[in-house]
């Protein structure tokens, strides 16, 4: 394991996954955990420590501990926890390997870090039907086998099939939570199937099949957006998130984990 490290410039912090994982558990106070174990590893990066952090690091802490949006990011088959507070986005993303990161960032720049991350950019423009309906656990089964690199051909209907059988680039979902204002709404979710045919938004209705898009780079980037929503949303007299709904540990996507070991 190496050792954990700290770009005094930027607050970014790289730390085995544990660590952060703790870190984020003590700041946002969702539990105990081993605070000397992270005095420990913060004092070996050169990041001070939980009582007396870096300057960086504590913009980084900041909005763990007092956030005012929840963000759960899911890539490649794993679901990464953020916190938007106090004009600041901070998020453990998960890597290969031994170290995660702690990334911060002021809070306006998530769309262009998502479209980095999630590497949004231009896609064909073949034809490609309205929507396709498809049982929601066939789509799950057949994405979780491309993120495993496992054939998936015959799971779901054309072309949809053949775009994730023989293109699959990624999925991804994205999904916000706030305290919200009188009739206002709380959440909002994004999930994506990513191939080289182009994009494809997926909806989950409560009731009935899964339904899939073709969705553009462009209305890509502008859903994103709304990940940070209107002030007029949020009930801008709670003090933070509800503990509950505040994203804390990632790790991998449940459904994903079930197909592959299955």
């Amino acid at each position: 394991m190496s050792t954990p490290a700290f770009d005094p410039g930027t607050g970014l912090l790289t730390a085995p996954r544990d660590t952060i994982g703790t870190l984020a558990t003590l700041v946002t106070g969702a539990g105990e955990g081993d605070a000397a174990a992270v005095d420990e590893a913060l004092a070996a990066a050169g990041a001070g420590s939980l009582a007396d952090p870096h300057p960086k690091l504590a913009e980084a802490l900041l909005p763990m501990g007092t956030p005012l949006i929840g963000i759960r990011l899911g890539k490649t088959g794993y679901v990464m926890p953020g916190w938007v507070g106090q004009g600041r986005f901070t998020l453990h993303v998960y890597r290969h390997g031994d170290d995660d990161q702690l990334v911060t960032m002021p809070a306006e720049h998530i769309v262009h870090f998502l479209l980095w991350l999630l590497d949004i950019g231009p896609r064909p423009r073949g034809p490609r039907p309205a929507e396709t309906r498809v049982e929601g656990a066939a789509l799950d089964r057949a994405v979780a086998l491309r993120l495993g690199d496992r054939p998936s051909e015959g799971l779901l209907p054309e072309p949809l099939d053949d775009a994730v059988a023989h293109g699959f680039r990624d999925w991804w979902l994205a999904n916000a939570r706030w305290t919200p204002a009188p009739d206002a709404p709380g959440e909002i979710m994004l999930e994506a199937i990513d191939t080289d045919a182009g994009l494809w938004s997926v909806e989950r209705p409560e009731e009935g099949p899964a339904i899939v898009r073709p969705v553009t780079p462009l209305a890509t980037m502008l859903a994103l957006g709304d990940l940070l929503p209107d002030n007029n949303l949020i009930d801008r007299g709670a003090p933070r998130l509800a503990l509950e709904s505040t994203p804390v540990l990632g790790g991998p996507a449940r459904w994903v984990a079930d197909v592959l070991s299955g």
